[in-house]
């Protein structure tokens, strides 16, 4: 997966650079150095993933190691989309911003088809990465990754058909709106970057502030747009406004729990299957230590 990720980045990077090199007379070296800086920047995030990994294989707190270690791989992870998010985004707005779209649907091969695909190659890249790392996570931080990117995947597939209004033209689109289109695209694009930190966050009321921040900037333009399509363009209703609605009340609820309850017992358990853990190593002092921790 982390090969497949470094061909994704090469992919996708290569062909966007070809559209900007092929139909304008912009500067290339710029853009190529773009992405050869993501890859080496994903390179080295893969290498100290990989060399964490074999370095803990061996140590004698390996529960510990194991711990700390996929924490910190999120954190590297985060960061990685973060920089990905950050060089993707000024090519892809370049061309839907420009004439440039009409240039590659009249020279590039295969139009805007090639264009959609190329643009689409970002889920797969995510997944790539999620599997990279989530090998050596710990179970519960492995099923929330999961979860995490099948919601990206439906945010990402929602605005992507709301891209597609602009690139089909069927609907005659204000520059305004076509800009708020690429806006909200990117902002879905981008996070991944938030559930990514979330997985490297300890405090369970952090962890909901930035579930619900993401539904915020995410699920709220999306269901706007989609209402502002209904209302002003006789655009038909979309299953994806229910998804919308369904996200945004869930992280809701999951706001209002930590508020009500800030004091979550989950994170005790963790805490205390931790002490456990490391005290059945250290003989009947580790006992002691274990039931004052329970009794706290």
């Amino acid at each position: 997966y982390q090969a497949l990720s470094v061909v994704l980045l090469l992919a996708q990077g290569g062909l966007l650079d070809l559209y900007l090199i092929a139909v304008t007379d912009l500067y290339w070296c710029s853009w190529i150095a773009t992405d050869l800086v993501v890859v080496v920047g994903w390179a080295i995030f893969f290498a100290k993933t990989s060399q964490g990994h074999r370095g803990s294989a061996g140590s004698h707190h390996q529960h510990h190691n194991r711990a700390a270690e996929a924490v910190g791989e999120f954190a590297f992870a985060y960061l990685a989309w973060l920089i990905y998010s950050i060089a993707f985004t000024p090519k892809v707005v370049l061309i839907l911003g420009t004439s440039i779209l009409d240039l590659i649907e009249l020279h590039a091969p295969l139009g805007t088809t090639g264009f959609r695909l190329t643009m689409a190659l970002s889920v797969p890249l995510l997944y790539s990465l999620v599997r990279a790392i989530s090998e050596v996570g710990t179970p519960p931080q492995q099923h929330r990754a999961s979860g995490c990117f099948l919601g990206t995947c439906l945010d990402l597939l929602d605005s992507f058909t709301l891209v597609e209004l602009m690139l089909e033209g069927r609907v005659p689109l204000p520059t305004h709106l076509r800009y708020l289109l690429i806006i909200v695209y990117f902002l879905t694009l981008s996070s991944p970057v938030l559930w990514l930190y979330e997985l490297n966050a300890a405090a369970a009321a952090c962890s909901r502030l930035l579930r619900l921040l993401g539904g915020c900037l995410v699920d709220v333009p999306l269901l706007a747009l989609r209402c502002l399509l209904v209302v002003s363009y006789q655009q038909p209703f979309s299953i994806f406004m229910l998804k919308n609605l369904f996200f945004l009340g869930c992280r809701g609820l999951e706001a209002l729990e930590g508020c009500w309850d800030p004091g979550s017992p989950a994170s005790g358990g963790s805490q205390l299957s931790h002490c456990i853990t490391e005290n059945n190593e250290a003989g009947a002092h580790g006992y002691v230590n274990t039931l004052d921790v329970a009794s706290q």
